[in-house]
This record gives C-alpha cells, sequence and structure tokens, in this order.
C-alpha cells in the first residue's frame, strides 16, 4: 500500500511567521492605541465644549444674557448661585462629585500640567479658584475675567467683556495632563457665552514645541489630534 504525502510547514517556516507577525503586531500596536487615545481626547474636547455651553445657557433664564448683570460677573454668584448654596449657577447645571472652592483641594488634577512641547507650566492648578469634578471624570477650573489673547481670543472680542475661562482636563487626574491633549481652555466672553481657545488666531501655539494653550479650537475644527504635537 502506498502511503500518501502529506504537505505540511516545517517547524522553521512556523517560527519566522510568528516572528514576522510579531514584528508587525509590535510596529502597529502602538500607533493603533495611540489613535484611540487620541480620538478619546478628541472627543473629550467636543464633550466639554457641549457641556460648558450648555451649563451657561441653562443660566439665561435666571441670570439673563450671559455678561450683563451682576449674577454673571461676580464669581461666586457665577459659581454657586446667590445664595452660595450651589442650587443655582454654573455647578447647579452639571453632574459633580464634589465642587471646590478657591484655596480648597480635591476637585482638581494634581502636580504641574505639561505644555504641548512638553515642559512643566507654571501652575499646578490644584485649589486655584473655582474647582469642579463632574461624575463622567472631567475636572473644570474657573477663573474670574482671566481670559487673554493669549488664548487666541481676539482683543476685539475680549473688548466685549471677558468674564473668565474655564480649564477642562477632560480625563480627570489620569494623565498625561497636556494642555491641547487632554487640557483645554474656554473663555466666557459677553454676549457670545463660551468660545475655545484659538477660535480667532487658529491656534497659533498648537504646534509642535509650542505651549499647546490654544488648541481647543483646532481640535474642534479638524476633529483630530496631530500626533506629531503630542510628543
Amino acid at each position: 500500500m502506498r502511503l500518501r504525502q502529506i504537505q505540511a510547514f516545517t517547524l522553521a517556516e512556523v517560527l519566522v511567521t510568528l516572528m514576522i507577525i510579531g514584528v508587525i503586531a509590535a510596529m502597529t500596536i502602538p500607533t493603533l492605541q495611540q489613535n484611540t487615545r487620541n480620538n478619546e481626547m478628541v472627543a473629550g474636547c467636543l464633550k466639554a465644549y457641549s457641556t460648558l455651553s450648555q451649563a451657561i445657557d441653562r443660566m439665561k433664564p435666571d441670570y439673563g444674557p450671559v455678561g450683563y448683570g451682576t449674577k454673571w460677573n461676580d464669581a461666586a454668584t457665577f459659581w454657586m448661585g446667590e445664595k452660595k448654596d450651589y442650587r443655582e449657577g454654573f455647578v447647579s447645571n452639571l453632574n459633580i462629585v464634589k465642587a471646590c472652592l478657591p484655596n480648597e483641594k480635591g476637585c482638581n488634577w494634581s502636580g504641574v500640567p505639561k505644555q504641548l512641547g512638553g515642559r512643566n507650566h507654571t501652575n499646578s492648578y490644584d485649589g486655584y479658584q473655582y474647582n469642579v469634578r463632574t461624575t463622567d471624570g472631567m475636572s473644570i477650573n474657573y477663573s474670574a475675567g482671566d481670559c487673554g489673547v493669549d488664548k487666541g481670543v481676539s482683543a476685539e472680542r475680549i473688548g466685549k467683556g471677558s468674564l473668565g475661562r474655564f480649564l477642562v482636563d477632560v480625563n480627570g487626574d489620569r494623565g498625561p495632563n497636556r494642555f491641547g491633549y487632554d487640557m483645554f481652555f474656554f473663555c466666557v466672553i459677553r454676549g457670545d457665552g463660551v468660545v475655545p481657545a484659538g477660535t480667532d488666531n487658529n491656534s497659533a501655539s498648537c504646534v509642535k514645541g509650542g505651549t499647546g494653550i490654544d488648541c481647543a479650537a483646532k481640535v474642534i475644527k479638524e476633529k483630530k489630534i496631530d500626533i506629531k504635537n503630542s510628543n
């Protein structure tokens, strides 16, 4: 009886194939992971913009047009209402875990955030001005009247009246806590409401080696984060 020959791979061929697959995986998986993480940050930036804008819009029936009236211009009243009990004001329109007053810690990320280019920033923001941590993991810092042309907002727009600025870390304390990647600035302008940083100068610092302070408008417009800019 004649035996039938079976075609099969040798052990060496199998090992070579597995090596090739391993090399390809090592080359592609980090890129896929980075792209996934970038997409999460983009979604976070978009959500932050929506969350801030909706909260401000909900204040209008009681506070009036944005920026017109004492309720808007007093930081404490803006943050937690005239009675300072959080029953009205900005925070009342968020789903929160904790709200913090100036010099009170525990609502914000820990440590000093980094600029887009990798350098440390000068302020940790923990306990700085007003802060809140939301149920979906965002940390929001508010500072009254602290929105200048460095945020990429034109002098003309700021001339309408800068009520303050938000700094949002879209994933809270998880890192990398870097401007233009998971941390974004938004201004509150009289009559205009919430304006993403970079709206009027096309995000000039949102480049490789830049501060990343005015990246919000660029990320919202392009719906992406350039990987080269997050190194």
